[in-house]
């Protein structure tokens, strides 16, 4: 009987401590324009549709797009070339009719008003032609662009945080790696 209930408690233990992740969330759409040292970079971010009704329902969310170039290598690990940050809070008050983004992308900060959540939701969540710049692609190497997309959860009361350091801080992150691409160096 002991053995039994030791057994149960081991199970219930692991269902309510393994991290449950069911992903709906996929980045579509990823496109790469690279011309000499610019590479412009276009994609898109959907979400399930429980994630979009609590953004609906008020929920403040904010999500960071992260950008980056890598040079592939064979033996090695991939090597960082260059990156970009995007921050996207989106803040939708369904009372009042209000819709709003908040886009933060290097020094620039742009807060853009909606008349409706649908436009909100299609606008905050693509990423249209980012460019990065940089002057160290060579012809002679393979380089791909690696987009990473993480939603950050509410932020617990700091000493909540502390006592629960292994509680995961993001709602989702998801990742995608472009097509591999040569430049074309003049």
């Amino acid at each position: 009987m002991n053995r039994l209930l030791l057994s149960i408690t081991v199970a219930a233990l692991c269902v309510t401590l393994a991290p449950c992740r069911v992903t709906a969330q996929e980045i579509t759409r990823l496109e790469v324009n690279v011309s000499g040292g610019t590479v412009k970079t276009s994609l898109t971010l959907s979400l399930d549709e429980s994630q979009i009704k609590l953004i609906g329902e008020g929920l403040q969310k904010e999500i960071v797009f992260y950008i980056d170039i890598f040079r592939k290598w064979n033996l090695w690990p991939d090597e960082f070339i260059k990156g970009k940050k995007i921050y996207r809070t989106l803040m939708a008050n369904p009372v009042k009719g209000e819709y709003k983004v908040i886009s933060i992308e290097g020094n620039t900060i742009l807060e853009k008003r909606f008349n409706s959540f649908d436009s909100m939701i299609k606008w905050a969540l693509s990423i249209k032609d980012t460019t990065l710049v940089t002057e160290t692609l060579t012809a002679d190497s393979s380089y791909f662009v690696r987009v990473m997309v993480e939603s950050v959860k509410q932020k617990p009361q700091q000493m909540l945080g502390y006592v629960f350091f292994f509680v995961d801080d993001r709602d989702f992150k998801i990742k995608k790696d472009s097509e591999m691409f040569t430049p074309v160096v003049k």
